[in-house]
């Protein structure tokens, strides 16, 4: 049986580079090219383009196989595919710390099912404290996901559109889908944005618009004139063009801005096949087609090498972006020659050694995955003697202050927390006179305040909002994401409706991050402060820690197994002074009688050095927030050097 193909055309090799470079470049450094994810969506819009036109065409001769075709795309993508995830597992059981190792294990199973897009839209943890995404080897693996899941569902469609209405059929249906996906995508951007992000009804509609675009191409073949494909060329590669440099991820993707890189490639495709032009001559290029042909196994290896990377040294600088650009151009090359152009040829036999390989591997890293998630991540085979201990001290000592029953930070405003006896640090059978609260920077103070409450014998209570500044009434909402506006207007209100019953009133917030949300902030600390002296109380706010931009708390645990981290040098750097917001905060402060500021800095930044360790031990859970056992741990160090606030009081 002959099998009909798309004309091969060097131009859609040239668009696959495009995409692969501005992935690879956004991935290498963000502010390189802000709107360089847009990559991924030219590859669905591609790959729309071709599965289509390869279907339709054999559909309407008579000679489609769904064997033949399953087959064609099993060549084509699972050996590099599996070979990536087997290799990326292996490595990561053996360098990660073990919470990270079964993560990564639970996605590499996902990802030999083809379903890595719907694990990272369950359990990838995207909260205000999760560890950065661009750590997470097998991440990548969700475009994969999607297309292949698209491919389960659009052939038979297809097949069954064109015995019911033909290509009209095909085209309204594929139009209709695409609109109401496309829409879609745009109202799950608030209820669930990372369903928006990684699933395929919100992405089947860059597909679909892919294959709209194989069908104009060939309805306007040759009634398109070359002046006019020139112009839809221009206009294509300059909307694309401003998508890559322009669009950011920060503003809600997919969505209806989506329609801009996805409708800009596929006029590109459109005018490549209608007429010869500049853009398609330009994308033809030589050393873009070869790019082009490559770009499977340079998206396949890009981001485990980067996140590898970034997971031992951090974001790539100088060297690093050398070192990673040489493993990126070995494994690639290898990847392509080696894997991808000997396994597209079909075997002779029914049983090949390559295709008992290939399912070997997935065996394999399936078996391996499932022992590691059994263990914990914690593979003893790879580890070395006394790294559970070692581990189980390091996670004690850098837990952040939400994993403790007594500290009560809470997503979504509870009620309860304002009388619940857990909540209560210091003597237990008194009333507290202490209320601490504000967003998880007076959290993570609590490990502080339970020292200094236990020694002077007062009792507190804490409560505590994640990412919610501690405005009253509307002021707060300018400041909050979407999405929790409404619970952070509610929990402000809690605590203030409660201001009576306690003597002292302890507020802290992340004042740093929330100062470029408006330009009326520092009016609004004031008018903060201003209120909270009205109520007769004694006030005492806390200042933001210094923030270390290049800390990991895993870092020691790293270290153990993988050379040449330096942990300490990491998380040290010179003082630069008391910021700008913090110093504002005192000079309000002082405005008023009964308030007073409050800070660690003098345990984190001594003789003009800044250290996320303190003897010898990581005090921090991330860049901006203290452990618990790093607060409690100073709190004993003020009690021995008699450095306490003064304005406590036992009702």
């Amino acid at each position: 049986m002959q099998v009909s193909k798309i004309s091969y055309r060097p131009d859609i090799d040239g668009l696959r580079a495009l995409a692969v470079l501005a992935v690879v470049i956004f991935h290498f450094n963000k502010q390189w090219l802000p709107g360089g994810f847009v990559g991924v969506d030219i590859f669905f819009v591609i790959s729309g383009y071709l599965i289509t036109g390869i279907i339709f065409k054999e559909v309407s001769r008579g000679e489609f196989s769904f064997v033949g075709f399953y087959m064609r795309r099993i060549r084509r993508i699972l050996p590099a595919a599996f070979l990536l995830i087997s290799v990326t597992t292996l490595l990561g059981l053996a360098f990660m710390v073990p919470m990270d190792a079964k993560d990564l294990a639970s996605s590499a199973i996902a990802s030999i099912f083809s379903v890595s897009n719907i694990y990272f839209w369950k359990y990838l943890d995207v909260s205000y404290f999760a560890a950065s995404s661009d750590m997470v080897p097998l991440l990548h693996m969700w475009s994969l996901g999607v297309e292949e899941q698209f491919y389960l569902v659009w052939p038979a469609l297809l097949v069954g559109l064109y015995k019911v209405g033909g290509r009209k059929g095909i085209v309204s249906a594929a139009l209709l889908v695409s609109v109401a996906s496309v829409l879609y995508g745009e109202t799950k951007l608030v209820s669930d944005a990372k369903f928006a992000y990684y699933m395929l009804p919100s992405r089947a509609g860059e597909l679909l618009i892919g294959a709209l675009a194989f069908f104009a191409s060939e309805s306007w073949k040759n009634r398109c004139s070359k002046n006019v494909a020139q112009i839809i060329a221009l206009a294509g590669i300059a909307t694309l063009g401003y998508s890559i440099a322009f669009i950011s991820e920060s503003g809600g993707f997919p969505g209806v801005i989506s329609l801009l890189p996805v409708v800009g490639v596929a006029a590109v495709i459109f005018s490549g096949a209608v007429g010869n032009n500049v853009v398609s001559a330009c994308l033809s290029f030589r050393p873009l087609v070869y790019i082009g042909l490559v770009s499977f196994s340079l998206y396949l290896w890009h981001w485990p090498i980067l996140a590898f990377y970034r997971y031992a040294y951090g974001q790539p600088a100088g060297y690093g972006y050398v070192i990673c650009g040489a493993l990126l151009f070995a494994t690639t090359l290898a990847s392509y020659y080696l894997v991808e152009v000997p396994f597209r040829r079909p075997a002779k036999q029914i049983v090949s050694f390559k295709g008992v390989a290939v399912a070997l591997a997935a065996v394999l890293t399936i078996s391996v995955s499932y022992y590691a998630i059994g263990t914990k991540g914690l593979v003893k085979e790879l580890s070395p003697e006394g790294y559970h201990a070692k581990v189980t001290a390091h996670f004690n000592q850098t837990k952040a202050a939400y994993r403790y029953d007594y500290n009560c930070q809470t997503s979504r405003t509870d009620a309860n927390l304002i009388t619940l006896n857990r909540c209560l640090i210091g003597p237990r059978d008194r009333k507290p006179s202490v209320l601490i609260f504000g967003d998880s920077n007076s959290a993570h103070y609590v490990g502080y305040w339970k020292v200094i409450a236990e020694n002077q014998g007062v009792t507190m209570r804490n409560i505590a909002h994640d990412s919610c500044v501690p405005f009253a009434g509307e002021k707060s909402r300018p400041y909050v994401k979407v999405a929790n506006r409404d619970s952070c207007q509610k929990f402000n209100a809690l605590v203030r409706e409660n201001f009576d019953n306690f003597d002292t009133l302890i507020v802290s917030a992340d004042w740093e991050g929330y100062k470029y949300r408006t330009k009326n902030y520092v009016d609004d600390i004031e008018g903060l402060v201003k209120e909270l002296s009205s109520t007769g109380k004694n006030i005492i706010i806390g200042l933001k820690v210094p923030i270390f931009r290049g800390y990991d708390r895993a870092c020691d645990l790293k270290a153990i197994k993988i050379p040449g981290i330096h942990c300490i040098e990491r998380g040290v750097y010179a003082d630069p002074g008391e910021t700008e917001i913090n110093k504002q905060i005192i000079a309000i402060a002082q405005k008023y009688s009964n308030v007073k500021t409050f800070t660690l800095r003098n345990f984190i930044c001594i003789d003009g050095t800044c250290s996320a360790y303190l003897q010898g031990k990581p005090i921090y859970f991330d860049l901006g927030h203290l452990s618990m056992a790093g607060s409690e741990q100073i709190g004993r160090m003020s009690i021995a050097e008699k450095n306490m606030p003064g304005l406590l009081s036992q009702k």
